[in-house]
């Protein structure tokens, strides 16, 4: 079995286990076109990991995330590829760079979100393929509902079940799906949508039964959100002080959902640790360890933490 044929066989596995491995798959291929595809396991040195990794993942000589990403890629191929027998060894280096600060997302306060809310009407003055207000509704549905940029721009009419305050999110990461419930307030943003929805669905003669529609009667994709909201941003100034590998992003919306929800559990003396698990299933996360991933430690988080810890202690 070539390094291709191994590849193939072990995203194959992934995907059986219900992951989605489309970034895994690139990582893995790009790896085994540069060891040579005719080649098997065994036969990648330590130097040509070394080679690919200095050449893909490091910047002015130091490595960057995406080492690490590749890294932990092959690490995985050659686990899978040794208990079947298809190697006898990793040639991964054993010792490995440091690893950079963790990427910190940012958490948008109201009045960030008011602005941008209100540039989504008037971010573009010439002509675009989308509506600015489906824009708008995209970005407000995402944020309140803390949604995946990505679960957003595949809802479809038949998603929303207003009668019963409820958002299906079908198929999504790992293949799941779930149900989200809505506030009255966010409810009452979607169903305004919907009845605006039906005059653009005249306008366009679209056939599609995605949520979100362009001027062309197509679903608005994801790309097109995403540099939609760049250019928000830029008109309602809404950036990070400090600007390293990322300005402010989309997914961020989500971080701050999750991040807010905790503050909002301390707020109102309830136990953090029973609400963890059900902001879990709501986030559509197979473990707490997920969601731990979007709870930012703000300043604001931290004194309610703190506050709390204080009060306990007093007892």
């Amino acid at each position: 079995m070539n390094i291709i044929e191994a590849i193939n066989s072990y995203t194959e596995y992934r995907v059986n286990l219900g992951e989605k491995v489309r970034t895994l798959k690139y990582l893995l291929l790009g790896f085994g076109k540069y060891a040579g595809s005719e080649h098997v396991l065994d036969d990648v040195s330590e130097e040509t990991c070394l080679s690919y990794l200095s050449l893909k993942g490091t910047r002015k000589g130091i490595a960057t995330s995406y080492w690490f990403s590749i890294y932990s890629a092959i690490t995985g191929l050659y686990k899978w590829a040794m208990i079947r027998g298809y190697a006898t060894d990793s040639p991964l280096p054993k010792y490995k760079p440091q690893e950079p600060e963790p990427f910190r997302p940012h958490i948008y306060t109201s009045d960030e979100l008011n602005r941008i809310f209100e540039a989504a009407l008037s971010y573009r003055k010439r002509f675009n393929i989308e509506y600015p207000i489906v824009i708008q509704a995209m970005l407000k549905i995402t944020c309140f509902l803390g949604l995946r940029p990505s679960e957003t721009v595949t809802l479809t009419v038949d998603d929303i079940d207003i009668s019963n305050m409820l958002v299906i999110i079908r198929e999504t990461k790992f293949y799941k799906s779930r149900i989200v419930p809505v506030s009255r307030p966010v409810m009452k943003i979607i169903s305004d949508y919907i009845t605006l929805r039906s005059e653009i669905v005249k306008n366009t003669k679209a056939t599609v039964n995605h949520l979100f529609v362009d001027k062309r009667g197509s679903y608005v994709k994801l790309t097109a959100l995403q540099q939609a909201f760049r250019a928000i941003c830029d008109k309602a100034k809404v950036h990070r002080n400090h600007t390293g590998r990322f300005d402010v992003r989309l997914q961020d919306m989500r971080h701050t959902f999750a991040t807010n929800r905790v503050i909002q559990c301390y707020n109102d003396g309830l136990d953090v640790q029973k609400l963890l698990p059900a902001l879990s299933t709501y986030l559509g996360h197979c473990n707490i360890d997920s969601t731990s991933v979007y709870i930012t430690l703000t300043d604001k988080l931290l004194n309610e933490a703190s506050n709390k810890f204080k009060s306990y202690a007093e007892i």
